[in-house]
């Protein structure tokens, strides 16, 4: 299966490279035709890099920010691809599991797409984001004003930060090339955030802002004559997202943000799949989808197809719902669901075998188990968020690592375990 990666959907196209300023407008890079019955748009593009170019040139001229394009091409070097190097350029892309309205902002992929067009087409920018001291909100905000060659006025924390490296911030910096934000601005319902352009094209695609989300100056200025005010923007978390076109099921994986802490292994992976394939039943490829969680290159690649084909394996599509006879969770109570991977009776087997599935990149937890006797070590991979994702989970940890477990509920009566 991996050997089509996007075969007859994203197109792979080889084109010679033609740097920022030869004439194309960049924004031009923004636009997207979107097809009813698939969760992808764009294409997959190679370029060859000339002798001058960085990938942050490449990156600029076709609407990429520098983490993409970086995270797409691992054996490039960013500073001096060199003369002919094939350089990938991430522009394929599966739709956030979101609304489709207004605009959409994914975090982990640094990327804005505008749903507001309409006609069957979205616009898609990169952006850049909050560092995570200065990190970017989740939820659904809305744009309340916009504003021509902005002045900013910094918050006092901001100003305290210039202050503690021994540099004076003045409480406004009037517009023109010293203004961070360009020469326009679109102010959020939380009214410290905004949609903003740069004074540092440069720096499109990276954990740079104070928690405002950031475009280019062409970008920042198409996306700004179109937008108006009380438009949504939703602002969401999604490391990993899956999407159906036609009969093949892809998914695309992006470094999470520490912050928002979802671990940085295979739960994502997981939950996007069984999220895609709740719905429409798949014949999931549960190595390549480790392989793709763990590349984390932010292109789309097929991981199954759709099996219409009574009898499917609960680990190979939909996530089932937990067991009738587990009660639902009280008020305040989340289930807990694991996959046990072991039980020892002496903990250094239970750390070594914990040491194993952290290497392969799962999220591992000792847990004690007393019985009458003895207290044994659990070993337990998860969390999930419920038992059709755990059990998934499950099916990637025997692929990837030939070890087998079994899904428990921690919070159910007699913390119940189901094969």
């Amino acid at each position: 299966m991996r050997g089509n990666v996007l075969a007859g959907v994203l197109l792979l196209l080889v084109m010679p490279f033609c740097a920022v300023g030869a004439g194309d407008d960049p924004a031009e890079q923004a636009v997207r035709v979107l097809d009813p019955d698939s969760d992808l748009v764009g294409e997959l593009l190679t370029v060859h890099a000339r002798y001058e170019d960085t990938l942050i040139d490449i990156a600029r001229a076709h609407g990429l920010g520098y983490h993409a394009i970086r995270n797409a091409n691992p054996g490039v070097d960013p500073w001096v691809p060199g003369e002919g190097t094939p350089v990938v350029l991430p522009r394929g892309h599966v739709l956030p599991r979101t609304a489709r309205s207004g605009i959409v902002i994914n975090l982990p992929e640094m990327r804005l797409y505008d749903f507001t067009p309409g006609d069957g087409q979205l616009m898609t920018y990169a952006v850049s984001i909050g560092r995570m001291d200065w990190s970017t909100p989740v939820g659904t905000l809305s744009v309340i004003e916009k504003t021509e060659r902005p002045a900013w006025h910094p918050p006092a924390s901001v100003r305290e930060s210039y202050a503690a490296r021994g540099q004076s911030l003045p409480a406004r910096v009037p517009p023109g090339p010293d203004n961070p934000l360009g020469d326009f601005a679109m102010r959020l319902s939380r009214p410290s955030y905004l949609i903003h352009g740069t004074n540092w094209p440069e720096g499109i695609g990276m954990r740079a802002t104070h928690g405002c989300i950031r475009l280019g100056p062409a970008d920042i200025e198409h996306l700004f004559s179109r937008i108006p005010v009380g438009t949504h923007v939703h602002i969401v978390n999604e490391p990993v997202k899956a999407g159906w076109s036609g009969d093949t099921l892809y998914l695309e994986a992006h470094p999470v943000l520490e912050e928002l802490q979802e671990p940085n292994n295979l739960t994502p992976a997981v939950r996007a799949v069984v999220a895609a394939t709740a719905a429409r039943m798949a014949r999931v490829d549960w190595d390549a989808v480790h392989q793709v969680a763990m590349a984390r290159t932010g292109i789309p690649e097929p991981v199954g197809v759709f099996d219409q084909e009574p009898g499917i394996p609960e680990t190979a599509g939909a996530g089932h719902p937990a067991p009738e006879e587990t009660e639902p969770p009280g008020e305040g109570e989340v289930l807990q669901w694991y996959v046990q991977m072991g039980s020892f009776g002496v903990t250094d087997n239970a750390q070594r075998l914990a040491s194993r599935l952290k290497q392969a990149g799962f999220t591992v937890r000792l847990d004690e188990d007393r019985q009458e006797r003895q207290t044994l070590t659990r070993v337990l991979v998860g969390p999930a968020s419920n038992a059709g994702e755990a059990r998934a989970l499950a099916e990637v940890i025997r692929q990837a690592t030939g070890e087998s477990g079994h899904v428990v509920n921690l919070n159910a009566p007699g913390e119940a375990a189901f094969r």
